[in-house]
């Protein structure tokens, strides 16, 4: 009897992961120690409030959205990423809001003459295609 109760409860505990999905996100990190990371996401977090923020990259493994759209998104933002930016940090996040929505984020920074750093997060129109 506690043979089959453990093995109901183990299959019901396996339903529940799979059903909950097994989107592995990466966290946002300030991989090449920019000054201008951490008012980015603060920035992103005062407009956001409660979001969590990820690498834009995490957008393939959304399991809930075509892997057409996933890898076209992937290859823009990443060519995006590449161009010499106007700005003195030019990014892209992306974020999951506390209604378990997703978003891409595009933040430029700006160093001001008075050497405070000035944030400007947009969200992207591409964020259509994340829900």
């Amino acid at each position: 009897m506690k043979t089959i109760l453990k093995g109901i409860l183990a299959l019901g505990l396996i339903s529940f992961l799979a059903g909950c999905g097994g989107d592995s996100l990466t966290k946002a990190e300030n991989k090449d120690n920019s000054p201008f990371f951490n008012p980015a996401i603060e920035k992103i977090k005062s407009k956001y409030p409660n979001c969590e923020i990820y690498d834009y990259t995490s957008i393939k493994n959304l399991s809930h959205v075509d892997s057409k759209i996933r890898n076209s998104l992937i290859q823009f933002y990443t060519r995006e990423s590449q161009e010499k930016p106007l700005s003195d940090y030019s990014k892209y996040f992306l974020i999951k809001t506390n209604e378990n929505k997703y978003k891409i984020i595009g933040i430029d920074c700006y160093k001001e003459k008075n050497n405070s750093i000035n944030c400007d997060p947009v969200e992207t129109k591409d964020s259509k295609y994340l829900n």
